[in-house]
């Protein structure tokens, strides 16, 4: 008879003990060679609030955050008021976890969804082993969590599409809006668009209602956070950032020498940068609702407060910059959308946070993600490195999709599964070229569990018609 965990999951105790051993042996030895847990980023990271407000102001700071969706600075100051003095080490076993049940996630996924033996655990090893997981495993921010919340989410949709029980939405749309609430790139309208795919899908069924009324809710809650945006500091957005990361995008090589346009400065400099473009106490408005992260322009002795109240009206002059420009060199902003979405496929240890961490495991991340950053000096050489690096993960999604859309015109019908999965990874990919300047193949990673959903499709799809073929041919 099947265990319980085999029959709750799909997952056989063989293939829980060869996950678990090879996760313990592999994160030893990257630990042996030195890597660990970024603890600085707590006190060096622009998204989160100051140390201080974490411990001891949390929910006052979370409230008048601008800059940032709440979840996240939630989860650590939770975690720092908890743990103490033994917050490293409990932010390092945490993340670990969220690797491990990503991995079971993604199998339980690929098990329902490939008629394969051997290709749901293959693919569940290859990211378990990725150079890039164990980088973002170490890394103190979101990215891996951000995946957890859509395995999560993904796999309610399939017990949803099997049950065809409403109440599993619940577990759909409930991540989904955590994932709102956690990193501002998914924004309010991302969230609508699965609710409309399935009301219109399920518009002659009898759940169409609890349908509608569940989506509206989360859609209201994410809702909410805009709405206090808007009602505190004018911005119907979960974060006021948007014209300063746009316009790291739209500048880039750009050389701008008038000291009289905003774009001279660097985006998200420090705010008595800006000097000459905002009044003499910018954030005056906001005095007394939360001195500490509005008002000072360093945080944790050291680091610059990107959330000072000064930076609403610069990303808002930023912004008005950037259409500018567009407005008047649309091919110099073009070509850095093309650049964008070539590193969007780039690999994911290019990303600039974990450079430091791949080197140490460079001869494993370059024959693993193809990395041939690590054998390129100099400026001109590292851009052609990371054009050549993209190409086989460029190659591989194109051909996938190219597959699914086919499958998807033949037979006029296509799962809501697979169907989310595209909606997703598009929308990374159109809004990270748009919008950010190398820093997108980050964004395309937390999405990579669910990419290779559809690739282990593809590949069962073409072993299974090969052996067909085989057999008549007998």
């Amino acid at each position: 008879m099947k265990g319980t965990f085999e029959k709750n999951t799909g997952i056989t105790g063989r293939e829980a003990g060869l996950i678990l051993l090879l996760f313990v042996i592999s994160r030893i030895i990257i630990r042996i060679i030195g890597i660990e847990m970024d603890y600085q980023a707590l006190y060096r990271n622009w998204q989160y609030l100051s140390v201080d407000t974490l411990h001891h102001d949390l929910l006052q700071g979370i409230w008048y955050d601008h800059t940032q969706p709440p979840l996240f600075n939630l989860l650590l100051g939770a975690v720092l008021k908890i743990s103490g003095t033994s917050a490293p080490l409990v932010f390092s076993l945490f993340f670990k976890l969220i690797t491990l049940l990503n991995v079971f996630l993604l199998l339980r996924l690929l098990k329902e969804n490939t008629n394969h033996k051997n290709i749901p655990l293959l693919f569940s090893l290859i990211y378990l082993l990725s150079p890039a997981t164990m980088l973002f495993e170490n890394e103190l921010f979101y990215t891996s969590f951000i995946t957890l919340l859509l395995l999560l989410s993904c796999n309610y949709l399939l017990q949803y599409r099997v049950s065809g029980k409403p109440g599993k939405l619940l577990g759909f749309f409930l991540p989904l809006a955590l994932i709102c609430l956690t990193r501002s790139m998914y924004h309010l309208a991302w969230l609508l668009i699965p609710w409309l795919f399935l009301f219109v899908s399920s518009r002659k069924q009898k759940s169409t209602r609890k349908i509608l009324l569940t989506g509206l809710f989360f859609i209201a809650v994410v809702a909410g956070w805009y709405i206090k945006n808007y009602m505190i500091f004018g911005s119907f957005t979960s974060s006021t950032w948007g014209g300063m990361n746009i316009a790291r995008n739209v500048f880039h090589d750009a050389v701008i020498s008038d000291t009289g346009r905003i774009a001279s400065i660097e985006p998200f400099s420090k705010i008595s940068a800006y000097k000459n473009f905002l009044p003499p106490d910018p954030a005056a408005t906001f005095k007394g609702l939360n001195d500490r992260d509005l008002l000072q322009e360093m945080k944790n002795d050291s680091f610059i407060n990107e959330k000072h109240a000064g930076y609403i009206d610069i990303s808002r002059q930023y912004m008005q910059a950037s259409k500018q420009h567009i407005r008047d060199h649309p091919g110099a902003y073009l070509k850095n959308v093309v650049q964008s979405a070539i590193i969007f496929f780039a690999p994911a240890t290019r990303y600039p946070v974990n450079e430091a961490q791949a080197r140490k495991i460079k001869y494993y991340d370059l024959l693993y993600s193809f990395n041939l950053s690590h054998l390129a000096e100099g400026k001109q050489e590292r851009r052609i490195a990371l054009t050549l690096s993209a190409l086989p993960k460029f190659i591989i999604y194109l051909l996938v999709f190219l597959v699914i859309i086919r499958n998807w015109m033949q037979k006029k019908q296509i799962t809501l599964l697979h169907l989310f999965i595209i909606y997703t990874i598009g929308y990374i990919f159109c809004i990270s070229s748009l919008f950010e300047h190398y820093e997108n193949m980050r964004f395309r990673y937390e999405a990579e569990p669910l990419f290779l959903v559809l690739a282990a499709g593809v590949l069962t799809e073409w072993i299974n018609k090969r052996s067909n073929k085989k057999k008549q041919a007998i």
